[in-house]
């Protein structure tokens, strides 16, 4: 069949074509390649966003500026300590979760379904809902700096007690942490997508050990992200309904600190490794690809990439070294973190054996992924060192530790993507980037950053976010040395974007579909740029070893109109709006006390953000009710809607079970806070213990009413479901219905058994103030109320397709009924560990 044929089918093409690529079609998009770009080059604005806040930094150190305030020279306020400190703060949080991590997840978001051969993500409009949370999250984070009091202030470590309303009493505190929750949200969805993406989208034959690396770097980074990525949230969540009600989810005389410091580094040391391996998968396939050689030991790094994920999660204690924890962990967490240094050895010999022989000319790529590897030793050098117990007490929290992180993130992360954007930037755009202007950018950037950074180590006794500093100590030197090296390394993205700009104008225009002659899957199979539906026809693996890959001549891809959505925009939005008018309304409270004009201002905003989320949600469910959504899979497999596994059970359950661990991440606040609660009495009185009480038996019964009518609810759902493979609609309609009743009792249930803890001063709502235990208990309660209404929604709307729209009953009903009942049984899980921790223990 002709070329012509298959991409023009009924004369179509060309018409869905301009719908592709119209503003609308960028704006209401839920195609991966835009999806991806836009995390791309968002992620590169927040780039330059994080960079200048660096440089203001540099400056800042660059003069010791207490002498300059001694001979009167000026008052040597460029930065203050508040300024400095937000700056620190704000840079460190862009730089790792609005840079790093989404530029990672833009290149896996654009190139996996075009590498395993799939149309699209499994869950195209849940994809665009991953990218409006990322960056109406990031445009959150900086609107601190425009707040009452500015921004966060804390260090991006964030850590407790000096993170609570007591010592941060800033606006700007409270939309940061609102802004790691949603982009938290949005991570756990992009880590959905690309696992069940890359486990049930490949091409038919498409085993996973033959994946290229950087699928397999993306997968595990996913997989970790998904881990991880729910605690964080959780704790932020936290952090924020702690701060808006002054509830004592972290208080100081339980342990709350150090509390704070576990659960972080739980999240914050793999996320480390989850910005370290995109870039290097990154650099494998294209060193692979412009040496015309495969990767080196290519299952051994594969293995490699997931010791270092696995790993990565137990290691985080060593950064508890110096808060006096049993001495046994610090060994066992000594050697864990050495250990770890194996598999990273075994990333960077691969690397330098794959570059080792090959038919390369130093392209741009090839320059980039040499900067990288040395930055990988001396990184890895540095961080071994880190892990002895003896060498931390010393370098602990100085500048030393610094350098050592900054060469793994800028060094290896930033500059394996980097080389990454130019290797796939004739398949983003079309044309060839300038080899000149590239080579120029690296000569001014591998100096750049060992000019900026490798003074630092010199800097060991110079404890880190230090806004000044006196003379005399010899921390001059190297300070103006680095903030040379961080203006030099600035420059070299200025000539970068400069060589972008010019090249989609004037770079010379791909006359071959693969001008690498690369094999990274089926990448390459497609023109440049892609069309908007992938590849002409169907991809399949083959050949007498099931490796060659291939297209299929005889089955042409049919072309459908493109899939756009305005819900994900408008729930993100909501959200936006309603965080936004909640922090008006606290700007007519004390302590700001602007008036009480805010508050009804603020409550407006609110119930603005409300209705515009509630139109985009309750307008996600009318558009499935009507299937106006993709009626083809974005696989070329056909595969039955109920057959184990299937793309939406697994996606879901995965989904699910992230919510599972946001939950966990809860209860393990409360088993901390009851461990450290060591007296029936609070000290120096006689009143009870606020972390020790018990549930009065009123609200107890209906607590367990609850708990049963929930049970029966996902009963009856999976009676339900029962009934619609069955193809019997009477029978799931009525079970569907009665499921909807239950779910309401147990709404109406949960709120009377609040209600009647009102009486009770020692655990009513007022106590969460002085009670972390009974405010842990009314969080977990609302979180239960907010997703049954939601779940109650959609059993409204798959009730009505059972009973209306039988041409439906099979296919997305039964799937939808599927999903609905596991809600309903991580509602029923939570609610009986809730009632066994509070009433019973």
């Amino acid at each position: 069949m002709s070329m012509e044929t298959s991409e023009n089918p009924n004369g179509k093409y060309e018409e869905y074509n301009r719908i592709y690529n119209s503003v609308k079609g960028w704006i209401f998009t839920t195609n991966h390649k835009q999806i991806g770009l836009l995390y791309i080059l968002t992620s590169l604005f927040f780039f330059i966003g994080g960079g200048v806040m660096a440089l203001l930094m540099r400056v800042q150190l660059a003069i010791p500026r207490y002498d300059l305030v001694k001979y009167s020279i000026f008052s040597g306020r460029f930065l203050d300590a508040l300024q400095y400190n937000q700056l620190v703060t704000i840079h460190g949080l862009t730089m790792l979760i609005w840079f790093l991590g989404p530029l990672g997840t833009g290149f896996g978001i654009y190139l996996i379904p075009l590498a395993i051969g799939s149309r699209d993500m499994i869950y195209p409009r849940m994809n665009a809902l991953g990218y409006w949370l990322f960056l109406f999250s990031g445009i959150m984070l900086w609107s601190g700096f425009f707040l009452p009091g500015g921004n966060l202030d804390t260090g991006w470590t964030v850590y407790e007690p000096l993170s609570s309303f007591k010592f941060t009493p800033y606006l700007g505190a409270d939309t940061a942490a609102a802004a790691v929750v949603l982009r938290g949200i949005g991570t756990i969805i992009a880590s959905t997508e690309i696992l069940a993406t890359i486990f049930k989208a490949r091409a038919k034959g498409y085993r996973m050990m033959n994946l290229p690396l950087f699928v397999w770097a993306v997968f595990w980074v996913a997989a970790i992200s998904w881990f991880v990525f729910p605690e964080i949230t959780g704790l932020f969540f936290l952090l924020l309904v702690g701060n808006l009600m002054h509830a004592s989810y972290y208080i100081s005389n339980y342990g709350g600190a150090l509390m704070w410091e576990n659960l972080f580094w739980y999240f914050g040391h793999p996320e480390v490794y989850l910005l370290l391996l995109p870039g290097t998968g990154a650099m494998f396939d294209y060193l692979s690809n412009l040496n015309h050689r495969p990767p080196y030991l290519k299952k051994w790094m594969i293995a490699a990439m997931g010791a270092i994920s696995v790993d990565s999660v137990m290691v985080f204690l060593h950064h508890t070294f110096m808060t006096g924890i049993v001495f046994a962990w610090l060994m066992a967490d000594s050697i864990f973190t050495e250990t770890i240094s194996i598999p990273t050895s075994m990333l960077i010999v691969g690397l330098i054996a794959t570059m080792i022989g090959g038919r390369h000319k130093f392209q741009t790529p090839i320059l980039f992924a040499l900067a990288a590897s040395t930055s990988f030793m001396i990184g890895g050098v540095s961080g071994v060192t880190q892990s002895s117990l003896a060498i931390d007490t010393i370098v602990h929290g100085d500048y030393y530790v610094v350098a050592h992180f900054h060469y793994f993130m800028v060094g290896v992360a930033v500059m394996g993507l980097m080389g990454n954007l130019y290797y796939y930037f004739p398949k983003f755009t079309g044309r060839m980037y300038s080899e000149k202007l590239g080579r120029i950018h690296w000569a001014f950037a591998y100096p750049g950053v060992n000019i900026l950074y490798f003074p630092m180590f010199f800097l060991y006794d110079l404890p880190r976010r230090v806004y000044t500093y006196q003379s005399g100590f010899g921390y001059t030197i190297f300070n103006e040395i680095a903030t040379a090296g961080a203006f030099i390394f600035g420059l070299s993205f200025l000539i970068m974007f400069a060589n972008f700009a010019w090249s989609l104008k004037y770079g010379e225009k791909l006359k071959d579909d693969n001008p690498y002659r690369a094999s990274a899957g089926f990448v390459w199979f497609t023109s440049n740029p892609p069309k908007y539906y992938n590849f002409d026809y169907e991809p399949y693996v083959g050949g007498s070893d099931m490796r060659d890959l291939l297209l299929d001549k005889s089955k042409p891809t049919k072309i459908e109109k493109p899939l756009l959505s305005s819900r994900p925009l408008l729930l993100t939005i909501g959200s936006f709006i309603g965080i936004f008018g909640a922090v008006v309304a606290l700007m007519g409270y004390p302590p700001y006390a602007f008036g009480t004009l805010y508050r009804y201002l603020g409550f407006v905003i609110i119930a603005v953000g409300i209705a515009v989320f509630a139109w985009g949600g309750l307008g996600w469910l009318y558009d499935d009710y009507k299937i106006r959504v993709p009626t083809i899979s974005p696989t070329f497999k056909d595969e039955p809607v109920m057959k184990g596994l299937n793309n939406m059970r697994l996606g879901m359950l995965m989904f699910l079970a992230g919510n599972m661990i946001f939950i966990a991440t809860m209860f393990g606040v409360v088993e901390w806070l009851k461990l450290q609660s060591v007296s029936p009495y609070v000290s120096g009185g006689y009143s009870p213990d606020p972390v020790t009480w018990f549930f009065p038996s009123t609200s107890t019964i209906y607590l367990i009413i609850s708990i049963v009518a929930i049970g029966l609810a996902a009963l009856f759902a999976w009676m339900s479901l029962r009934g619609a493979i069955s193809k019997s609609r009477t029978k799931s309609g009525t079970n569907m219905v009665i499921s909807i009743i239950l779910s309401i009792i147990f709404i109406i249930t949960t709120i009377v058994s609040l209600l009647y803890l009102g009486p009770y001063t020692s655990v009513n709502f007022s106590s969460v103030h002085n009670n972390p235990v009974s405010a842990m208990y009314y969080i977990i309660t609302f979180i239960q109320i907010a997703f049954m209404i939601g779940i109650v929604a959609v059993l409204v709307k798959y009730a009505l397709q059972v009973t209306k729209r039988d041409r439906v009953l099979w296919g997305r009903t039964a799937t939808g009924i599927d999903i609905a009942m596991w809600f309903l049984a991580m509602i029923f899980l939570t609610a009986v560990f809730t009632g066994i921790g509070y009433i019973f223990v």
